[in-house]
């Protein structure tokens, strides 16, 4: 009698080492035509025999267990259905050590007679078993090897600042050859992508407003061979990306510790400007990267800094235009004294000398208008000297700040106020959010009951028609993306309700200790941050004429024109007085109204 043969065939879309290799029409090309001819040579009762089902074909990976179609396969091997299980090399079977262990087991306890593939054939003899092991386990080897050696190849390269992912938004992967890919500018969106960039610098844009002018503006990125609009994840991923400002990431896998290295593509935003979005990114409680202690300064005052002529206009809301803050270097070429300024280090456009250690340079740093130079941009006199005004120096406007932040001094009497008022202005804030994160959670529980409903009523998706298939699919994927937007805003209530009272706290402190905050070199960056801005809101520039707007309750002692030593100008001490302006308190020492 003829031997029963179990053929099994499979390819990979997702191992990159299989993509294009072994196609199943090529593997049932080559297990036909070799039964085929191996049976014109063996007598009838060593024959392989088979008919379709007996063919199980599979487009999934070996490296992991859980084969559908392998694992049933197996179980009719169980079953002792088959003689013979055949394919075309030993890879196609198992990539794993459970896999390769449940192969080998077969032949141990007898339900098959061999295990055999187009050049090689292993029996039920210790030393075929052995051997059909040793194999199995070389596949998992070169599997395992072919990943180090991989992941090494693109750390190498990394290191050599090449890219070595997909192309970036507003990038472009070119070159078809191993080693020899790169990316440069998407002639169809980097123009578009930098408009964005530039957009979130304003500080007046929201990520989901750069999404939406986004997609106005047809901004796609490629993802596999085709163009798709980007989420508005992939926007706050940009944004807080150093792939951008020149950089590529290199990850070490076994400590997890993350450095950047200078890249070979073209950055699209200089470095202050990236790190200006990071602060803007930081305020709004995004993650962001790293920012350096002086371009934190800038970035802070960019935060409060508007134009008080200009108007702009986002999704239909006027706003007032924000002043953009810029450092450029000025330079001297040391070969030919051509004077040039630029926020990069290049080459001197008249004679193309190299920027070197003995370059001199003026360094200006500077705040200008958003709208200079667009078509409807107004005319400035910053300083109202009567004579056009391009930039603002930013020396100006830090001495301006510090001098009027400096000029509040809060006693320990006030202190207690003060405290108290905050805590109180927190109490309320907290407790909407967290009416706002309790009904959150009442519609995330009724799309969890739903899913469960769904689910349940289709056990077994197998039995659905295509059709119904669809339907499910498309109601999950629709609840995960509902489940994934209600989990996002979930967390976003829990981090203001965290950093709320946390952030009055440490400005309310700040300020009690501080004397000069800009240029005091014992405050760090991000308490500085926190204080400014939780005094105040902007700072107004119109011609000739500066002013602070400032928050509450620090607008009363503003307005009162409080001295360094605690008194108002022209009225009375503070310290036990009884003036008009503190907060009156009730029986509890609460603030009323």
């Amino acid at each position: 009698m003829s031997l029963r043969t179990v053929i099994y065939l499979r390819k990979s879309t997702q191992d990159k080492d299989e993509k294009q290799m072994h196609s199943i029409p090529r593997q049932e090309s080559d297990i036909f035509g070799f039964i085929e001819k191996f049976n014109l040579t063996q007598t009838p009762e060593c024959r392989l025999i088979y008919d379709e089902s007996d063919v199980f074909r599979e487009d999934a990976s070996a490296k992991v267990p859980g084969r559908k179609k392998f694992n049933e396969m197996l179980k009719r091997i169980e079953r002792n259905m088959y003689e013979v299980l055949l394919c075309t090399e030993l890879s196609r079977l198992s990539r794993n050590a459970i896999d390769t262990g449940a192969v080998v087991q077969l032949l141990e306890e007898k339900h098959l007679k061999r295990v055999q593939t187009l050049d090689k054939q292993f029996s039920q003899t210790p030393t075929d078993k052995f051997t059909l092991t040793l194999f199995l386990s070389v596949s998992k080897f070169e599997n395992d090897q072919r990943a180090v050696n991989t992941s090494s190849g693109l750390k190498h390269r990394k290191e050599q600042g090449a890219t070595t992912h997909k192309a970036s938004l507003g990038y472009i992967n070119k070159g078809e050859k191993k080693g020899q890919k790169w990316v440069e500018r998407d002639p169809e969106t980097w123009d578009n992508v930098k408009y964005l960039w530039e957009q979130m610098m304003t500080g007046d844009w929201s990520v989901a407003d750069i999404k939406n002018e986004g997609d106005s503006l047809n901004v796609t990125v490629i993802r596999k061979g085709k163009r798709k609009l980007p989420t508005e994840t992939t926007y706050r991923g940009m944004f807080r990306n150093k792939y951008y400002c020149g950089y590529v990431k290199i990850t070490d896998k076994e400590t997890g510790a993350v450095k950047w290295e200078k890249g070979t593509h073209e950055p699209m935003v200089s470095e202050p400007e990236f790190e200006k979005v990071q602060l803007i990114l930081q305020s709004r409680g995004y993650k962001h990267q790293e920012v350096s202690n002086q371009l934190t300064m800038d970035a802070i005052i960019s935060e409060l800094l508007v134009c008080g002529k200009c108007k702009t206009t986002v999704n239909g809301i006027v706003k007032p235009t924000r002043m953009i803050f810029e450092k450029k270097v000025r330079y001297t070429c040391s070969h030919c004294k051509h004077r040039f300024s630029s926020a990069e280090k290049k080459l001197c456009p008249k004679c193309g000398t190299p920027i070197a250690e003995q370059t001199k340079t003026d360094e200006h740093r500077y705040y200008r208008c958003g709208k200079r130079h667009s078509a409807d941009a107004c005319s400035h006199d910053f300083y109202g000297n009567g004579k056009p005004t391009k930039n603002l120096k930013a020396e100006d406007i830090e001495t301006y700040l510090d001098e009027n932040v400096s000029r509040i001094h809060i006693t320990e009497q006030l202190f207690g106020v003060l405290k108290r008022q905050l805590f109180t202005l927190w109490l309320e804030d907290n407790k909407k959010l967290k009416k706002t994160r309790g009904e959150l959670n009442k519609r995330l529980e009724k799309l969890k009951a739903q899913r469960y409903e769904k689910q349940k009523q289709n056990i077994d998706p197998d039995k659905l028609n295509t059709t119904e298939q669809e339907d499910l699919n498309y109601f999950l994927d629709r609840n995960k993306d509902e489940t994934d937007e209600i989990l996002e805003a979930i967390e976003k209530c829990d981090e203001e309700i965290e950093e709320q009272y946390e952030k009055a706290w440490q400005s309310l402190h700040a300020l009690k200790e501080t004397k000069s905050v800009l240029n005091n070199p014992d405050m760090m960056p991000e308490p500085k941050r926190k204080l400014i801005l939780s005094l105040c809101t902007n700072l107004i520039i119109t011609d000739g004429k500066w002013e602070i707007i400032w928050k509450k309750p620090f607008d009363v002692l503003a307005k009162a024109g409080i001295a360094k030593r605690g008194r108002p100008k022209g009225g009375t001490g503070f310290d036990g007085g009884n003036s008009s302006w503190l907060p009156r308190l009730d029986s509890n020492q609460q603030p009323i109204g």
